[in-house]
């Protein structure tokens, strides 16, 4: 089958030291500074901070190529490393503040700010600019991330950007007995076999909730087993994240919390003849301290002259800064001073995607069992068929017995390894490929492999479409309702900004927030930018995903982001439907006048202005009540060229109803 060299396991590449604390670890006699090192990947939702594994953003935006740049969300990076971001809705701004440097970037724009000064995001590409998806403000990584002082290096054959912050150079090497003390985060593992008999060997923890690195022959063949802390707590609850039977590594996990976790180092930066210090357990003797030296590099291993013995297999092997860049593995009984570690870089890449027993393991990596699944059949899109999108949304049928499904996708109509560019698992039969993947006028194969606790099923039959062009008209943006808002009404008024050459727009609605065809309740196509929804479709309480597309008489252009609201309708009064101005208007009179719909009951209304975006209590400039439909402000209550937040409730003569969504204008100059 040509996906036999296909591993099933998605290659995550990510530094994996996967729960210490979100921010900067600070390395021990630095002096007055840390490395942060943040590692992401192209179409993956996940990051590492100093290996921490951590979501790029908490509503599952991954980073994106486009115009040949990375792309995403930046809030988390930032944060990372204590710095500060803020959004200005009125000026399309982000602002980052770390340290002195402060930095402006705006939607749209290919010039930023820089401590004030104008600078270019991308010299060689104009058309390298900040832009919204999904409600997220994407920026550019290499422009943003050397600008804080960062390094950025790329891998494109990964898709693969690691972002270095800070400088090892000025750490101050420890003396082995400080490094002695590392012992409490190296573990004796022992197992026990079918027939009876056991075997023992180390390993290291790589995050206080309790994953743990070993060599894939420790727990080889095992059916239980028990971990051993230094302090002498023992876990016997050990569950298998990931594996590479080749490279001998395999990551377990205890239900640990707080465990002290090693700091993972560069073992390529390791030097032939640099002090290297081991910690092990040879024949049993529980973490027991050599030293020594590299003495070579051999075929992917690191040599050593530490001493490595039985029992010591899957080791820590440190270098005088304190950090592993090593798994100690072999060692030569018929040599002195021949020890054996594997590189700890090769871990960096090594799935995790597994929560295996150690029984389960054993079936799935022995062949004495297969997996009860069977293969799934691809539905969309259909075998040599044309898609009009960059951002397709793939089906395949449920298998009954599947638990996660291994999407695969390859350049081309070959299906090889050679080809992959992308590979996921997910846990539903569906999946939308993020933008940045595919081109105009590609064609691609892909394929799915369903899977549960004991392994996975075969590959399903490649498919093989390809990309028509996109459309050229541009995507509208949507204004009202804004992103994530309650709604207080169930016949909303929906608006958009206008789209150059654009006769026509698709308005759809769908319910939840998967935006996915299936949950499609309302669409309908119309010559405005406004659409207001019939009384039937929307329920009190719902959850619901819209969107819009630009079209004219002979073409469609692609969707906007998908935007998400709740509808929330008052027991009372209904709220009033803003009328004037319109949602994000712009060279508002500053002494305008605003209108709103009668409601039904209200003898009264309270009209709210507020500055700025924010629609807090503290940025109130007024608040009267009205008899009325419309209210004129005040000559000098607004300031020229400023933003400011508008709404409305309606009233009897005892009680208010609830406001209205906030609604925002920029008055003129």
């Amino acid at each position: 089958m040509r996906h036999a060299q296909r591993s099933v396991a998605i290659l995550i590449v990510v530094a994996i030291l996967l729960a210490l604390p979100f921010a900067p670890s600070i390395v021990r006699g630095q002096a007055g500074g840390t490395q942060t090192i943040i590692v992401l990947q192209v179409g993956k939702p996940s990051m590492t901070v100093n290996g921490v594994s951590s979501p790029v953003d908490v509503q599952g935006t991954v980073p994106v190529i486009v115009e040949g740049r990375t792309f995403l969300p930046i809030r988390a990076v930032v944060e990372a490393l204590n710095g500060t971001i803020a959004w200005t809705a009125a000026d399309q701004k982000v602002t980052i503040i770390m340290g002195s440097e402060v930095l402006e970037l705006f939607i749209g724009k290919s010039t930023a700010r820089v401590n004030g000064t104008p600078m270019s995001v991308d010299p060689a590409n104009p058309q390298v600019v900040p832009f919204i998806v999904g409600g997220r403000t994407m920026l550019p990584v290499r422009f943003v991330a050397e600008r804080l002082g960062g390094m950025v290096t790329w891998n494109d054959a990964t898709k693969t950007a690691t972002l270095v912050f800070g400088s090892s150079a000025t750490q101050t090497p420890l003396s082995v007995t400080e490094i002695a003390k590392k012992v409490e985060s190296v573990v004796y593992i022992e197992v026990a076999f079918g027939d009876g008999k056991g075997a023992s060997g180390s390993g290291f923890i790589i995050s206080p909730d309790g994953s743990i690195v070993t060599n894939y022959h420790v727990i080889d063949g095992a059916e239980s087993g028990k971990v051993v802390l230094n302090d002498g707590t023992t876990f016997t609850d050990i569950k298998v994240l990931g594996w590479d039977k080749v490279g001998d590594l395999v990551i377990i996990k205890v239900p640990g919390a707080g465990l002290p976790a090693v700091t993972m180092g560069d073992s390529d930066a390791a030097q032939v003849g640099e002090s290297v210090v081991a910690i092990g357990s040879p024949l049993g003797l529980q973490n027991t301290v050599s030293t020594g030296i590299i003495s070579a590099r051999r075929e992917g291993f690191l040599q050593t002259t530490a001493p490595i013995s039985h029992g010591s297999s899957g080791g820590a092997l440190f270098n005088m800064m304190g950090e592993v860049i090593g798994i100690t593995s072999a060692g030569m009984e018929e040599g002195a001073n021949l020890g054996f570690a594997i590189p700890i870089n090769d871990v960096k890449s090594l799935a995790r995607d597994r929560t295996l027993t150690l029984a389960q393991f054993t079936v799935q990596t022995s062949g004495s069992g297969s997996p009860s699944v069977n293969i799934p059949s691809l539905i969309q899109p259909a075998a040599t068929t044309e898609v009009d999108t960059l951002t397709p949304t793939f089906q395949w049928t449920k298998v009954a017995t599947a638990t996660r499904y291994t999407f695969w996708l390859g350049k081309g109509t070959t299906g090889t390894e050679d080809t992959k560019i992308y590979s996921e698992v997910v846990t539903t039969n569906s999946l939308t490929l993020p933008e940045g993947i595919l081109t105009d006028g590609g064609t691609y194969t892909w394929a799915v492999a369903a899977g549960n606790e004991t392994g996975w099923g075969d590959w399903s039959e490649d498919s093989v479409f390809s990309v028509g062009a996109a459309g050229t008209l541009g995507v509208p943006e949507a204004l009202e309702p804004d992103q994530e808002v309650t709604v207080p009404t169930l016949t909303p008024t929906f608006y958009w900004r206008a789209v150059t050459e654009a006769t026509r727009y698709t308005f759809w609605l769908g319910k939840g927030t998967s935006g996915s065809q299936d949950s499609e309740v309302f669409s309908t196509v119309v010559t405005g930018t406004s659409f207001t929804v019939p009384a039937t479709v929307l329920v009190d309480g719902g959850e619901y995903t819209w969107n819009v597309s630009a079209g004219n008489a002979s073409d469609w252009g692609d969707w906007g982001e998908d935007q998400y609201f709740t509808v929330e309708v008052p027991s009372g009064l209904p709220a009033p439907a803003l009328l004037t101005p319109l949602p994000y208007v712009t060279g508002v009179s500053r002494t305008a006048t605003f209108t709103w719909a009668l409601v039904s009951g209200a003898t009264r209304y309270a009209f709210w202005l507020g500055k700025g975006t924010s629609g807090s209590e503290d940025s109130e400039i007024l608040n009267v009540v009205v008899t009325g439909t419309s209210y004129t402000v005040p000559a000098g209550t607004l300031e020229a060229g400023a933003v400011y937040t508008w709404n409305v409730s309606a009233g009897t003569a005892t009680t208010w109803g609830d406001w209205t969504m906030d609604r925002y204008f920029k008055t003129a100059p």
